[in-house]
């Protein structure tokens, strides 16, 4: 078992990476390691486990999308990339499962909101788009830092 305050803290960017294989392989290979850190970004790319406190208490633990799924008055916010966002905000209006709809800062994609999201990519795969050319669809608050604030508030988050 390895146990590591602030591991990657004043590390270059190549040591980083080195040590965040290093912890991989070693979890790999059977090793528990826990690894203590403010830094959430980095949370997330080194572990699939989190456990996240506040003063002093844990308030969530287990992997991070299925902490996120638990918090039900936030609704799940998801990017669609697209080149014809608005024509698509329509459309997933209509399937009845999208609850707030903006169109992303550089027009090519679509931020929205959504109480069930399972059911939201069931109906985006039964979505006839007419020719919408969707690039991508991922979670955008499924990572260590949303889930933080939504849980704790963001006055102790170091960004």
């Amino acid at each position: 078992m390895l146990v590591l305050d602030e591991p990657l803290n004043g590390l270059d960017p190549l040591a980083r990476s080195e040590m965040i294989a290093l912890f991989r392989a070693s979890a790999a290979e059977g090793s528990y390691v826990v690894i203590s850190s403010h830094i959430l970004h980095e949370v997330d790319v080194i572990s699939d486990q989190v456990i996240l406190l506040s003063n002093g208490y844990v308030v969530a633990e287990g992997q991070i999308q299925s902490v996120r799924s638990e918090i039900q008055e936030h609704p799940t916010q998801i990017l669609i990339r697209c080149d014809r966002p608005r024509e698509l905000a329509a459309k997933l209006f209509e399937s009845e499962t999208t609850i707030e709809a903006s169109i992303h800062n550089d027009g090519r994609g679509l931020l929205l909101k959504t109480r069930d999201a399972d059911r939201f990519y069931l109906a985006m795969n039964q979505l006839a788009l007419n020719g919408i050319q969707v690039e991508s669809i991922a979670p955008a608050d499924d990572d260590v830092l949303s889930v933080y604030e939504y849980l704790i508030g963001n006055e102790e988050v170091v960004r």
